[in-house]
């Protein structure tokens, strides 16, 4: 499969991002809170993963919220995880981040991760968030 990758604004991909979200009976995840860009993997002309990418004011950013389309077969979406990763990585190279982090305690994004670099960190740890 030819795989491709495009960033988009949040405003054009939060409402399929939703979507996928409802087809794996995710909580939604508010606008508000998500960067400006995202990151999409296409297999052809259709989305299948995306990422979201987090800048901090130094050489760390975060990647969260990945996603994939479940009305496509899993044998179409299979190494675009890794693909998709991969071209972050590139792009974070070029803008002089030197590390990117992210969480995951599901296998299927944990193995992508294996595959495409990230080392395992830290293990069982417990996120603790406050919203104000």
């Amino acid at each position: 499969m030819e795989f491709i990758v495009k960033k988009h604004s949040k405003e054009e991909f939060y409402e399929t991002f939703c979507k996928w979200l409802d087809q794996h009976s995710f909580p939604l995840i508010n606008e508000l809170v998500l960067p400006n860009n995202v990151f999409v993997c296409y297999v052809g002309e259709i989305p299948i993963y995306c990422i979201w990418l987090y800048f901090t004011d130094s050489k760390l950013c975060w990647v969260a919220f990945p996603a994939s389309n479940k009305n496509v077969n899993y044998k179409k979406r299979l190494g675009g995880m890794e693909f998709l990763l991969d071209s972050v990585s590139r792009y974070c190279k070029r803008k002089k981040i030197v590390s990117i982090i992210t969480t995951s305690s599901t296998e299927s994004v944990i193995k992508p991760l294996l595959n495409s670099g990230f080392e395992l960190g830290d293990s069982n740890v417990n996120h603790y968030i406050k919203k104000i």
